[in-house]
């Protein structure tokens, strides 16, 4: 078991180095948590995720991760969630207590919320009740938003996308409802964890009472619109797990199998030299070498894939194709390419290959042999 190293930042933010893609390969891998932060205070390197002085608290960088190296304190869900026929509502910590929505599940801030966690979300409620996710219109003017809507959209529009796959009744897929709250009661920036264990009902009933006046003048803001649209045993990649077994179990509800086509693809054209290159350079694992009696190449598991891409970029002849998503359930593994046995008649070793001929070992002799005599007469 792998434990997280506490980041310096006011607001739990925890990082796992074995699965940071960027640190067990490099950053062209990924750095998606860095482009996600609206403070600019994350870098990637090679020795992972850096974090400079100015993180708002939004998780918008954990939500972007796909690995799940990256955690943030406030978001676990808990084990009894308020029952009943109504919405599962998911509120952020902004709001003030007393204003919450009856039995609302509050976390840090919604652009925090991964795939996953909307998807176990989504189980806590059951099929007989919808999860609604409340924007209550402080995005525009929140430090860590300055934008019209809350920062949930690419999540939520996967999610929502998932759920229409397994057959979800429409009225019952997650959604963003607009309620607005007059903005001086919502604070401009996200408490820390320890500023929202210490707001008790009191206090926020006096911060209310205080606001009364100057908020009944106001006209409440606009609210934004979103458009709608396990594997078993350790394994170094906890989000891409939580998301696999939440889909699975979703499934079983419905009692269909996993649906197609919610993870990246890949494919290989006949440039294919099998160099090995994608398969050494895949982070995730997805991309593996394989070696059987009639043949050896490279097998892909798509729920491990992430959609990087850098086995394309990295491919010497350009062979590989990246898609979003494929028409193959996750549990499948393809052998996307097989080549045949075969034997070098130079040094009689035996290796994979489409062609007759030598080896690559003697063609990387012969060719070094040709450089440095100039001549064709190899030994």
């Amino acid at each position: 078991m792998t434990d997280s190293k506490k980041l310096a930042s006011r607001y739990g933010l925890s990082f796992r180095r074995e699965s940071c893609l960027a640190a067990r390969s490099s950053p062209r891998a990924c750095s998606r948590c860095a482009e996600a932060c609206p403070a600019r205070a994350l870098s990637v390197s090679e020795r992972g995720v850096d974090l400079a002085h100015g993180c708002l608290g939004c998780g918008c960088c954990v939500a972007a991760c796909p690995s799940g190296a990256l955690s943030a304190q406030g978001y676990r869900i808990p084990d009894r969630l308020l029952e009943g026929n109504h919405a599962l509502t998911v509120e952020c910590w902004k709001v003030p207590p007393p204003l919450l929505a009856e039995g609302a599940h509050a976390v840090p801030c919604l652009g925090g919320l991964t795939a996953a966690d909307l998807l176990e979300l989504v189980l806590a409620a059951g099929e007989g009740r919808s999860l609604v996710l409340m924007d209550r219109g402080g995005c525009a003017s929140c430090r860590a938003g300055g934008q019209a809507q809350p920062p949930v959209a690419t999540q939520l529009e996967f999610v929502r996308h998932a759920l229409t796959q397994l057959g979800w009744p429409q009225q019952g897929l997650p959604a963003l409802r607009c309620v607005p709250l007059p903005s001086p009661i919502l604070p401009v920036e996200i408490p820390t964890p320890a500023e929202r264990e210490a707001m008790g009902r009191r206090a926020f009933f006096r911060f209310l009472a205080g606001k009364a006046a100057e908020a009944a003048t106001l006209e409440p803001p606009p609210c934004g619109s979103v458009r709608h649209g396990a594997r078993h045993g350790e394994q170094p990649f906890p989000e891409r797990i939580r998301l696999l077994a939440a889909l699975e179990k979703l499934a079983a509800l419905r009692s269909i199998p996993l649906p197609d086509g919610l993870f990246p693809a890949v494919s290989v054209s006949g440039n294919c030299q099998n160099h090995g290159v994608c398969a050494g350079v895949c982070p995730t694992g997805a991309l593996t070498g394989y070696k059987e009696t009639e043949g050896a190449g490279v097998r892909f598991e798509p729920w491990l894939c992430v959609g990087c891409g850098l086995c394309a970029r990295s491919c010497p002849e350009g062979a590989l194709d990246l898609s979003p998503v494929d028409g193959l359930g996750p549990s499948a593994r393809i052998r996307l390419t097989r080549f045949p046995w075969r034997e070098c008649p130079s040094c009689q070793t035996r290796f994979p290959s489409r062609d007759e001929g030598i080896c690559p070992g003697c063609k990387r002799s012969r060719s070094l042999f040709d450089d440095l005599f100039g001549g064709k007469n190899h030994p």
